[in-house]
């Protein structure tokens, strides 16, 4: 029987009720689960912490206490989208001081890349997966079809995953982590929601200080020689809606696992279609355009901001 593992990078799942708990999964046939270390691997490189660009912090280091210097990496990294994308920033900040719990999406959001797309570009398989990318945007397909396309593309084995997080650190957006600390003096809980990957986010969790239990993301299965298997279906965020379900889920533990929790209120951050469709069940949404703005995104969204330093107050 051709057993697949989940990989030993691969985080628990933030739905799963046992944390540190894998699963095996047989063809067809389930199986009891094996407790497994949290990671099996070099640890990866550090994200790098892109700085905000100084004209839009006249005034808030001194308040805030944030010190930013010049990026030390070469490649010139602020965040310079054009602020007339911005929509609403005030009520924006206001209406994000009310929020209990404030959900975030990954890629392009907290971070400045793609995910999937950079461990495409890294396995050779870079071309291929735009095309894809590009035909799945035409609604030929839906996105957990997409999802399995891509990765049937891509094929990543453990061994790739490992270097691909050694080599190619995520770059975490400007202002991010100012704005996480923020929240958090203001007693908000900080999730993050993404259709990406959590063995590739989970960098990210341990530099934002987010445990892993707050991470609603998709899996990677992995056969015992380290070679890619599929990923878990079950996991929310593998489908269409499925931001919206995660947060209806991050209520229901926020509420103790009685009711729905709609008593909290839940903000969602992020720049893609899939944060804008999850409100509801979030009370509000806030498009960020920092680094990818996209069109129909920016129109539909009540509040946009092109840099996180406009949620700072």
């Amino acid at each position: 029987m051709n057993r697949a593992l989940f990989g030993s990078l691969v985080a628990i799942s933030a739905t799963d009720s046992s944390r540190g708990v894998s699963s095996l999964a047989g063809a067809g046939e389930p199986l009891e689960p094996v407790v497994v270390g949290r990671r099996n691997s070099l640890p990866p490189a550090s994200p790098i912490f892109k700085p905000i660009v100084p004209s839009k912090l006249n005034g808030l280091g001194a308040r805030h206490g944030l010190h930013h210097q010049a990026p030390t990496n070469g490649n010139g990294m602020t965040n310079d989208r054009p602020v007339e994308l911005s929509k609403r920033t005030t009520e924006a900040k206001e209406s994000l001081k009310k929020a209990q719990i404030v959900c975030f999406d990954v890629d392009s959001t907290i971070i400045t890349e793609e995910g999937i797309d950079e461990l495409a570009q890294f396995c050779g398989k870079g071309s291929e997966v735009a095309a894809l990318t590009k035909e799945a945007m035409g609604g030929s397909m839906t996105f957990q079809e997409a999802l399995k396309r891509r990765l049937d593309i891509i094929k990543p084995s453990q061994r790739q995953i490992r270097e691909f997080l050694k080599t190619h650190p995520s770059i975490i957006s400007a202002g991010v982590k100012e704005l996480i600390e923020q929240l958090r003096k203001n007693n908000a809980e900080i999730f993050l929601i993404s259709g990406g990957f959590d063995c590739l986010i989970e960098p990210v969790a341990d530099a934002l200080e987010i445990p892993l239990c707050n991470l609603y993301a998709n899996r990677l299965f992995f056969n015992y020689n380290g070679s890619y298997a599929g990923f878990d279906t079950t996991q929310p965020t593998s489908r269409s809606g499925g931001k919206g379900e995660a947060i209806k889920q991050i209520r229901s533990v926020m509420a103790g696992g009685v009711g729905t929790g709609a008593d909290k209120v839940v903000a969602m951050i992020g720049d893609g279609m899939t944060d804008l469709e999850a409100c509801p069940p979030a009370n509000m949404f806030i498009g960020y355009g920092g680094n990818a703005v996209r069109e129909e995104v920016q129109k539909r969204a009540t509040y946009y901001v092109t840099n996180f330093a406009d949620l700072l107050w």
